[in-house]
């Protein structure tokens, strides 16, 4: 059945702070999703639903936990650190967790993965094993997976590492849009109609991770949707007027994990830590 998209919308999102925590809920204040932000023609069909799903309501073939604030579970707003975000969920039910480039359909390391997932993978093995080759280019994935194979390395299962860095090191992955239906190859009018709506909530999600007057907080930004939102929020020119700009707060802008330049910047995680050591906090483990 075919329905129109905005309306859809105001249906599944009906009372979306029940999926939060108290903290986020008081955290978000009176931020709500931009329902006039869907264009009016845009349409909605049952064969590509919402997704990820609500809290409590999974769908078939979708990840055991995956929900749309599935990255704001466990971690509070005071416990935020690094805030990575992406663009879009992937566009597929069974894959989609609600945590931005976190893959639910794979199940170990030995798969397909993500190209996204991959680089960021790299990214953070080079960190974590004094590896800088592992982040070189692309054919260094082969090098991660024989060495996996032969059992020179061994590697925690995805949930784990996206729990790890959620629940242990206050990093949380979001995309600038938390929601998808229709997905077209190389963006399409359904893409940016969910980042738009989204945006308020994204904008004080930005905003109120910056205002925290004894937490800091690095904003990594993966592509253009992230930096064009984070430029149109006012977050920096705020710190900087504020004088927390560098203090406790700060950007890492770097290409996105699916660009063809990503390994041709300096690896983004380690200039995350970078950030958090100029501002005297703890760098993460990846």
């Amino acid at each position: 059945m075919t329905a129109l998209l905005r309306h859809q919308m105001q249906r599944a999102l009906g009372n979306w702070r029940d999926d939060l925590s108290p903290e986020w809920r008081t955290f978000f204040g009176e931020a709500e999703p931009d329902f006039d932000a869907v264009p009016a023609a845009l349409t909605y069909d049952d064969d590509g639903p919402v997704i990820p799903p609500r809290k409590g309501a999974p769908l078939d073939g979708a990840p055991v936990g995956a929900h749309i604030f599935r990255a704001f579970d466990g971690l509070a707003p005071r416990d935020v650190r690094v805030l990575v975000v992406g663009q879009d969920p992937y566009p597929n039910r069974t894959r989609a967790t609600g945590r931005a480039f976190e893959d639910g359909a794979l199940t170990s390391w030995s798969g397909s993965v993500a190209v996204s997932l991959k680089h960021l993978m790299q990214s953070a093995l080079a960190l974590r094993l004094n590896r800088p080759e592992l982040a070189a280019n692309d054919a260094a994935w082969a090098v991660v997976r024989q060495d996996v194979q032969a059992g020179r390395l061994s590697l925690e299962g995805i949930a784990e590492h996206f729990d790890r860095l959620q629940l242990g090191n206050g990093v949380q992955f979001v995309n600038a849009g938390w929601t998808l239906t229709r997905f077209r190859s190389g963006g399409g009018p359904e893409q940016v109609a969910h980042i738009a709506m989204w945006r308020p909530v994204m904008t004080r999600l930005l905003r109120g991770l910056a205002e925290r007057p004894d937490a800091a907080c690095v904003y990594l930004l993966l592509g253009k949707f992230a930096q064009d939102l984070f430029d149109a929020s006012g977050v920096e020119v705020a710190a900087r007027r504020d004088g927390a700009w560098g203090v406790r707060v700060m950007r890492v802008d770097h290409p996105h994990p699916n660009a063809p330049g990503y390994f041709q910047h300096p690896n983004p995680l380690a200039r995350v830590n970078a950030a958090l050591e100029a501002m005297t906090a703890r760098p993460v483990d990846w």
